[in-house]
């Protein structure tokens, strides 16, 4: 049997700053199936530098989170105690993360950010040709992976 892949893709109108999406949301447990009632629509910013993913307060509280845990948060300049919830994740794949880790912290630009305990489940990939953006993800990775030196070496040698 074939394996399903499910992916997404954005393409921004010029050069894209920063990698934002909409994603869908809940206390983790709360559903049983993946009824669009419990999940709130929420902007992501998708983020390869981050080891884990992260929610503003603000959001923890609208959404009544309870903490389960507390973690060390460091940052480029800083260290603080911060607490962890379980949250239920929607990818724009439509793809059902269930009890996702994720650590409050304050952060600018996004609801959440997707760290890479969510990016290293599947291919992740950045085009900025033609001064647009393209940005696209994909649960699970392919077998044949993207590599861009290898096609710089094929298209180095027709020229």
């Amino acid at each position: 049997m074939k394996t399903k892949h499910l992916a997404f893709k954005m393409e921004y109108p010029g050069i894209a700053k920063a990698l934002i999406t909409q994603v869908q949301i809940s206390v983790a447990g709360s559903t049983t199936m993946m009824n669009s009632t419990s999940f709130l629509d929420v902007y992501a910013l998708w983020d390869t530098g981050a080891t884990n993913s992260v929610i503003i307060p603000e959001l923890a509280r609208h959404l009544g989170l309870k903490p389960i845990s507390k973690t060390i948060v460091r940052g480029v300049n800083s260290e603080e105690e911060a607490n962890v919830y379980l949250v239920d994740l929607i990818l724009p794949n439509k793809v059902l993360f269930k009890d996702v880790l994720i650590t409050e912290s304050a952060f600018v630009g996004a609801d959440i950010l997707i760290g890479m305990n969510i990016i290293q489940m599947g291919d992740f990939a950045i085009s900025n040709a033609k001064g647009k953006t393209r940005f696209s993800f994909c649960i699970p990775p392919h077998d044949n992976p993207i590599c861009l030196y290898e096609k710089s070496e094929k298209v180095n040698k027709r020229k």
